[in-house]
């Protein structure tokens, strides 16, 4: 499931900002369900080649969020979570959208530029 996170050293954004919001996205995209267990810290920043405090950190911030549930000797398991509280998107779909319009805005990225790139991704649709 985090097979697809690659972490950019050269974005300007910061690696533990990186793995949340994808992490983030998972959530609310549906991949990562209400009960699911994520993988250890120790594991995942050794299978993301992070320092194992970055992903302490996400982990902690998640849990503050109401996102996972953690805690000393037992696994981060997904939080059981109210999709309409926390305004979650309906499909896929839109969870894609929105990652692409908030990854956009983070790297400086014209409006312009992200439609002529989605289109010529989507192309092969028609």
């Amino acid at each position: 499931m985090f097979e697809s996170l690659k972490v950019d050293d050269k974005s300007g954004v910061p690696v533990w900002v990186q793995i949340r919001n994808h992490m983030i996205f998972l959530i609310r995209s549906g991949v990562l369900r209400p009960g699911d267990t994520l993988p250890t810290v120790r594991s995942l920043a050794v299978d993301l080649g992070v320092n194992y405090n970055t992903i302490h950190k996400v982990y902690q911030d998640l849990e503050t969020d109401g996102l996972i549930n953690s805690g000393r000797g037992r696994r981060s398991t997904i939080a059981d979570i109210d999709r309409e509280a926390l305004n979650l998107p309906e499909s896929p779909i839109d969870a894609v959208v929105e990652e692409l319009a908030r990854v956009a805005r983070e790297s400086g990225i014209t409006k312009r530029d992200v439609l002529t790139r989605v289109e010529e991704a989507l192309a092969d649709l028609e």
